[in-house]
Protein backbone atom coordinates (compact mmCIF):
# COMPACT_ATOMS: atom_id res chain seq x y z
CA UNK A 1 0.00 0.00 0.00
CA UNK A 2 2.81 2.41 0.88
CA UNK A 3 4.50 1.73 -2.46
CA UNK A 4 1.24 2.45 -4.28
CA UNK A 5 0.87 5.78 -2.46
CA UNK A 6 4.42 6.85 -3.26
CA UNK A 7 4.69 5.17 -6.68
CA UNK A 8 4.34 8.34 -8.73
CA UNK A 9 6.84 10.45 -6.70
CA UNK A 10 9.35 7.59 -6.80
CA UNK A 11 9.02 7.16 -10.56
CA UNK A 12 9.26 10.92 -11.09
CA UNK A 13 12.41 10.95 -8.98
CA UNK A 14 13.94 8.16 -11.06
CA UNK A 15 13.36 10.24 -14.19
CA UNK A 16 14.38 13.56 -12.65
CA UNK A 17 17.76 12.18 -11.61
CA UNK A 18 18.63 11.77 -15.28
CA UNK A 19 17.91 15.41 -16.16
CA UNK A 20 20.44 17.75 -14.48
CA UNK A 21 20.08 20.84 -16.67
CA UNK A 22 22.49 23.74 -16.22
CA UNK A 23 21.22 27.34 -15.93
CA UNK A 24 21.55 29.12 -19.26
CA UNK A 25 24.32 31.61 -19.97
CA UNK A 26 25.49 33.21 -23.20
CA UNK A 27 27.95 30.90 -24.89
CA UNK A 28 30.40 30.77 -27.76
CA UNK A 29 28.49 27.98 -29.50
CA UNK A 30 25.61 25.53 -29.20
CA UNK A 31 26.70 21.95 -29.91
CA UNK A 32 23.89 19.54 -30.81
CA UNK A 33 24.77 15.89 -30.21
CA UNK A 34 23.80 13.39 -32.90
CA UNK A 35 21.16 10.72 -32.47
CA UNK A 36 17.90 12.67 -32.54
CA UNK A 37 17.56 14.95 -35.56
CA UNK A 38 13.91 15.68 -34.79
CA UNK A 39 13.83 17.14 -31.26
CA UNK A 40 17.35 18.39 -30.57
CA UNK A 41 17.52 20.89 -33.47
CA UNK A 42 14.25 22.42 -32.25
CA UNK A 43 15.78 23.27 -28.88
CA UNK A 44 19.02 24.44 -30.48
CA UNK A 45 17.10 26.79 -32.79
CA UNK A 46 15.08 28.11 -29.84
CA UNK A 47 18.28 28.89 -27.93
CA UNK A 48 19.74 30.53 -31.03
CA UNK A 49 16.70 32.75 -31.61
CA UNK A 50 16.73 33.69 -27.92
CA UNK A 51 20.33 34.86 -28.54
CA UNK A 52 22.11 32.55 -26.10
CA UNK A 53 24.66 32.03 -28.88
CA UNK A 54 25.16 33.04 -32.50
CA UNK A 55 26.49 29.69 -33.70
CA UNK A 56 25.04 26.17 -33.84
CA UNK A 57 27.29 23.18 -34.42
CA UNK A 58 25.37 19.97 -35.18
CA UNK A 59 27.39 16.84 -34.44
CA UNK A 60 27.50 13.20 -35.41
CA UNK A 61 28.92 10.88 -38.05
CA UNK A 62 26.24 8.21 -37.62
CA UNK A 63 23.66 7.57 -40.34
CA UNK A 64 19.97 7.52 -39.55
CA UNK A 65 18.60 4.09 -40.45
CA UNK A 66 15.32 5.71 -41.49
CA UNK A 67 17.14 7.16 -44.49
CA UNK A 68 17.98 3.70 -45.76
CA UNK A 69 14.39 2.55 -45.43
CA UNK A 70 12.59 5.62 -46.80
CA UNK A 71 14.90 6.88 -49.54
CA UNK A 72 17.08 3.86 -50.18
CA UNK A 73 20.39 5.55 -49.54
CA UNK A 74 23.58 3.55 -49.13
CA UNK A 75 25.68 4.28 -45.99
CA UNK A 76 28.67 2.54 -47.61
CA UNK A 77 28.49 4.53 -50.85
CA UNK A 78 31.90 5.73 -52.04
CA UNK A 79 31.21 6.39 -55.73
CA UNK A 80 28.94 8.34 -58.07
CA UNK A 81 26.97 5.18 -58.85
CA UNK A 82 25.05 5.14 -55.58
CA UNK A 83 23.14 7.49 -53.29
CA UNK A 84 25.06 8.14 -50.04
CA UNK A 85 23.29 8.58 -46.70
CA UNK A 86 23.85 11.83 -44.82
CA UNK A 87 25.35 11.79 -41.32
CA UNK A 88 23.40 13.23 -38.39
CA UNK A 89 25.31 16.51 -38.53
CA UNK A 90 24.23 17.25 -42.11
CA UNK A 91 20.64 16.13 -41.52
CA UNK A 92 20.38 18.54 -38.58
CA UNK A 93 21.96 21.31 -40.64
CA UNK A 94 19.14 20.95 -43.16
CA UNK A 95 16.48 20.89 -40.45
CA UNK A 96 17.90 23.99 -38.77
CA UNK A 97 18.15 25.97 -42.00
CA UNK A 98 15.06 24.84 -43.91
CA UNK A 99 12.54 24.31 -41.09
CA UNK A 100 13.73 26.31 -38.10
CA UNK A 101 14.89 29.58 -39.73
CA UNK A 102 18.52 29.45 -38.64
CA UNK A 103 20.75 31.23 -41.19
CA UNK A 104 23.16 29.08 -43.17
CA UNK A 105 26.15 31.11 -42.02
CA UNK A 106 25.31 30.44 -38.35
CA UNK A 107 25.49 26.65 -38.75
CA UNK A 108 28.81 24.80 -38.76
CA UNK A 109 28.18 21.04 -39.11
CA UNK A 110 30.80 18.78 -37.57
CA UNK A 111 30.13 15.20 -38.79
CA UNK A 112 32.44 13.53 -36.29
CA UNK A 113 31.85 10.98 -33.56
CA UNK A 114 29.70 7.86 -33.42
CA UNK A 115 29.30 7.85 -29.62
CA UNK A 116 28.94 10.40 -26.83
CA UNK A 117 32.59 9.88 -25.89
CA UNK A 118 33.80 10.41 -29.46
CA UNK A 119 31.60 13.48 -29.89
CA UNK A 120 32.93 14.95 -26.65
CA UNK A 121 36.50 14.51 -27.90
CA UNK A 122 35.63 16.21 -31.20
CA UNK A 123 33.86 19.05 -29.42
CA UNK A 124 36.78 19.58 -27.06
CA UNK A 125 39.26 19.72 -29.94
CA UNK A 126 37.03 22.15 -31.88
CA UNK A 127 36.48 24.33 -28.80
CA UNK A 128 40.20 24.54 -28.04
CA UNK A 129 41.00 25.35 -31.67
CA UNK A 130 38.48 28.21 -31.64
CA UNK A 131 39.33 29.44 -28.11
CA UNK A 132 35.84 28.80 -26.77
CA UNK A 133 35.40 29.53 -23.06
CA UNK A 134 31.78 28.51 -22.67
CA UNK A 135 29.60 26.13 -24.69
CA UNK A 136 26.03 24.82 -24.61
CA UNK A 137 25.58 21.10 -25.28
CA UNK A 138 22.13 19.92 -26.38
CA UNK A 139 20.90 16.35 -26.14
CA UNK A 140 17.75 14.57 -24.96
CA UNK A 141 16.68 15.39 -21.39
CA UNK A 142 17.19 11.84 -20.18
CA UNK A 143 20.76 11.81 -21.53
CA UNK A 144 22.01 14.71 -19.44
CA UNK A 145 23.21 12.81 -16.35
CA UNK A 146 25.35 10.48 -18.45
CA UNK A 147 26.61 13.33 -20.62
CA UNK A 148 27.64 15.28 -17.54
CA UNK A 149 30.04 12.46 -16.62
CA UNK A 150 31.65 12.62 -20.05
CA UNK A 151 31.84 16.40 -20.50
CA UNK A 152 31.99 18.44 -17.31
CA UNK A 153 35.28 17.47 -15.67
CA UNK A 154 37.15 16.94 -18.92
CA UNK A 155 36.22 20.39 -20.21
CA UNK A 156 36.80 22.11 -16.86
CA UNK A 157 40.40 20.94 -16.97
CA UNK A 158 40.76 22.88 -20.22
CA UNK A 159 39.08 25.99 -18.83
CA UNK A 160 35.84 25.50 -20.76
CA UNK A 161 32.46 25.70 -19.07
CA UNK A 162 29.79 23.29 -20.32
CA UNK A 163 26.10 24.18 -20.07
CA UNK A 164 23.84 21.15 -20.48
CA UNK A 165 20.37 21.59 -21.93
CA UNK A 166 17.89 18.85 -22.74
CA UNK A 167 15.35 18.64 -25.55
CA UNK A 168 11.96 17.18 -24.74
CA UNK A 169 11.34 13.96 -26.62
CA UNK A 170 8.36 13.99 -28.98
CA UNK A 171 7.64 10.29 -28.36
CA UNK A 172 6.89 10.52 -24.64
CA UNK A 173 6.39 12.89 -21.71
CA UNK A 174 9.45 12.88 -19.43
CA UNK A 175 7.36 13.68 -16.35
CA UNK A 176 5.28 10.51 -16.93
CA UNK A 177 7.87 8.37 -18.69
CA UNK A 178 6.57 5.06 -17.23
CA UNK A 179 3.30 5.41 -19.19
CA UNK A 180 5.08 5.20 -22.56
CA UNK A 181 6.92 2.26 -24.06
CA UNK A 182 9.65 4.51 -25.46
CA UNK A 183 9.96 6.24 -22.09
CA UNK A 184 10.43 2.91 -20.31
CA UNK A 185 13.05 1.85 -22.84
CA UNK A 186 14.92 5.15 -22.60
CA UNK A 187 15.07 5.24 -18.80
CA UNK A 188 16.13 1.60 -18.61
CA UNK A 189 18.84 2.15 -21.22
CA UNK A 190 20.17 5.26 -19.51
CA UNK A 191 20.57 3.58 -16.14
CA UNK A 192 22.29 0.64 -17.79
CA UNK A 193 24.64 3.05 -19.56
CA UNK A 194 25.34 4.87 -16.29
CA UNK A 195 26.48 1.58 -14.79
CA UNK A 196 28.64 0.94 -17.87
CA UNK A 197 30.18 4.43 -17.64
CA UNK A 198 30.89 3.87 -13.95
CA UNK A 199 32.63 0.56 -14.71
CA UNK A 200 34.65 2.22 -17.50
CA UNK A 201 35.65 5.08 -15.22
CA UNK A 202 34.12 7.91 -17.24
Amino acid sequence: MILLVFKTPILKGIGNYLMPQTPLEKADAIFVLGGNSVDRPVLAAKLYHEEWSDRIIPMGANFNLVQEVLIGCNPDCESDDCDPCKPDALIMQEVLEEKLNVPYESIVPLPEGTSTKEESDAILAFSKKNNYQKIIVVSDLFHLRRISYVFIEKFQKEGIKVILRGAKNSQYNESMWWKYEQGLIMVNNEYMKLVYYWLKGF
